[in-house]
């Protein structure tokens, strides 16, 4: 590898890591959550986690994709638009949608709508609450974006920690002393509109930005098609872990859904990984797709590399958090499979790009779709029969359609994998850390034998991907030190 190219890649690689520091400093926001959701009882934890899954469901509901379109378009804008105006528009528009959203649903349906997401011993008296709440989440994701195509690292990384700490921490606090979902929702509700108001204020001469009603109507006519078309997809995806949780409260109880919230949760950590790097990933593809599509492959491989061995890692080590917190060792069976859902969802990130690239995101609305109406089927199927592993099972398998049909159409318009016998070699791989974990869970030694044995040929399989992250990350530390 020649010298320029060394260069080049550990400039990426720095880049990647600027963007991914509030991501790792969040991580430590999501292990406290983590230890918290440990700490409170089942029963407890069932609900709040029921509201705020939600809420992030409606919150794409209302934003009919265009904080997707804001990405999109927002180096590119509709002719005589600024980048701000854009941003400016797509925010009202998504309030004004969310608005209409939240009385009818509020008036109509709230009695429906709590019994079928599972908060029905809450009653209809949550239903405002949750889309109150979604539309400061709204808010705040605007603004994430915002920051991001400003390039105002600093800024982005408070708003980011300080939205990690709302929607996975700050709302679970209070139930060290009380049940009470209400108390619960309302303390969601606060700590989203501090961070709605002060990131506001900072940026309000990009939210209040002068935008004459010819020119919100060319950027409609060009960034709410786009963004409808990606909303379903955004929506879905959300709503897959709701799903599962809804059927397990209505068919289980509170106990179950409980378990099956912290879970979750747990398996979601692999997510660590991925969550900053994507935060740059996106608008770098989208810059770039022209002329860097070998370093995109090259990223695909690394990314495969990361998320497999991390999900092998916490496969072994998974009995130690059971350990730790053993009333909710009735997930420890589960587990594997949660984190396959989780890994299928991830991975996406580095094979369906080409869908939008293309710009027919229909295909991804389809592949999720596909997901979440196998997701409900199988959750009908198997939660009545099977309780928590019915649900798991159903999360994984309807996760992985989803992957399937958006990867194949992903690759089809832009291709981002190297070596597909690689990649395919890589989730059978996976496939069988699940059924180790999942059939030998209450056999730690065999278990930790037989995922380490997989680690190792997984590292083989991508040795050079191994190699090639060492090298970055020398080159890495050499200029920190140089510039000490």
């Amino acid at each position: 590898m020649s010298e320029n190219k060394k260069s080049s890649g550990e400039s990426f690689a720095g880049n990647v890591m600027k963007y991914s520091v509030a991501t790792y400093l969040g991580f430590a926001i999501t292990g406290l959550a983590l230890i918290v959701k440990g700490l409170l009882p089942a029963e407890v934890l069932g609900a709040p986690v029921t509201f705020m899954t939600y809420t992030a469901t409606i919150m794409n509901i209302g934003i009919l994709g265009l904080d997707q379109a804001l990405l999109r378009f927002y180096h590119e804008p509709p002719a005589g638009a600024e980048p701000r105006q854009l941003f400016a528009a797509c925010t009202r528009i998504s309030a004004a949608f969310m608005m209409l959203l939240g009385v009818a649903g509020s008036v109509f349906f709230a009695q429906p709508l709590a019994a079928a997401f599972g908060l029905g011993s809450a009653g209809p008296g949550i239903v405002p609450l949750l889309f109150l709440n979604a539309a400061l989440y709204m808010l705040v994701r605007y603004l994430n974006v915002l920051l991001r195509l400003e390039n105002d690292l600093r800024a982005y990384t408070a708003e980011t920690l300080w939205m990690q700490g709302c929607y996975n921490l700050f709302y679970l606090l209070p139930g060290f002393f009380t049940s009470n979902v209400f108390v619960l929702a309302v303390a969601a509700i606060l700590s989203f509109g501090v961070v709605a108001i002060a990131f506001g204020y900072k940026y309000r001469a990009a939210v209040f930005a002068p935008l004459p009603g010819a020119q919100l109507g060319g950027i409609a006519r060009q960034t709410v098609p786009y963004g409808v078309a990606l909303a379903p997809a955004q929506i879905l995806f959300s709503l897959s872990s709701g799903i599962c949780l809804s059927f397990v409260g209505n068919a289980s109880g509170e106990n179950a859904q409980g378990l099956f919230a912290f879970g979750y949760s747990l398996a979601q950590l692999v997510t660590a990984i991925q969550a900053g790097f994507s935060t740059y990933w996106g608008p770098y593809v989208y810059s770039h797709y022209r002329d860097e599509q070998e370093r995109i492959c090259r990223v695909h491989d690394v990314l495969n590399l990361l998320i497999f061995g991390f999900f092998c890692v916490l496969v072994m080590f998974e009995d130690i958090v059971f350990v730790i917190f053993p009333d909710k060792r009735g997930c420890l069976a589960i587990f594997p499979l949660l984190m396959l859902a989780v890994v299928f969802n991830i991975l996406c990130e580095g094979t369906v790009y080409g869908n939008s690239i293309a710009r027919k995101p229909w295909h991804d609305t389809i592949g999720i779709g596909l997901g979440a109406l196998s997701n409900f089927g199988l959750c009908a199927l198997l939660v009545p029969a099977f309780g928590l592993t019915g649900a798991a099972l159903a999360l994984a398998a309807s996760n992985g359609l989803a992957f399937l049909y958006r990867s194949i159409t992903g690759q089809m318009y832009y291709r981002t994998v190297a070596s597909y016998p690689k990649t395919i070699s890589g989730f059978l791989l996976a496939f069988a850390v699940t059924a180790i974990g999942t059939l030998l869970w209450q056999h730690f030694f065999i278990k930790f034998a037989l995922v380490g044995v997989i680690l190792f040929i997984y590292c083989t399989l991508y040795r050079a991907q191994l190699a090639r992250l060492w090298s970055m990350g020398l080159g890495i530390l050499r200029g920190i030190f140089h510039r000490k």
